[in-house]
């Protein structure tokens, strides 16, 4: 897969609150098939925490900054930034990063 400079790297780190585990491991996979479908989406992975059982990290590379935002306005994403309301510990951690080298 070529890649380029230009891309976004996203990377989002959740914690569920203690017995939501599965339910935030459910909400994230229910969207993570229409993101991965999203014009812009290059690779879209979740990840568990070797460490904690109830972190699940999502790694994300968009090929545009613009074209993650657009993401960011989907309904799916509207839904699951409801639904993870009850779900998590605390906010989660989003960071962006720009590519520089690879």
């Amino acid at each position: 897969m070529k890649k380029n400079r230009s891309d976004v790297i996203v990377i989002a780190s959740a914690t569920a609150a203690s017995g939501q585990e599965a339910e935030l491991e459910a909400a994230l996979r229910e969207a993570a098939g229409p993101t991965r479908e999203q014009p812009g989406c290059v690779e879209f992975s979740l990840y568990r925490s070797g460490a904690s059982k109830s972190t699940i990290i999502g790694f994300e590379r968009w090929a545009s900054e613009a074209e993650h935002q657009k993401h960011l306005q989907g309904a799916h994403i509207q839904r699951l930034m409801a639904r993870m309301g009850g779900i998590l510990a605390g906010p989660p951690v989003i960071v962006s990063y720009q590519v520089i080298d690879e």
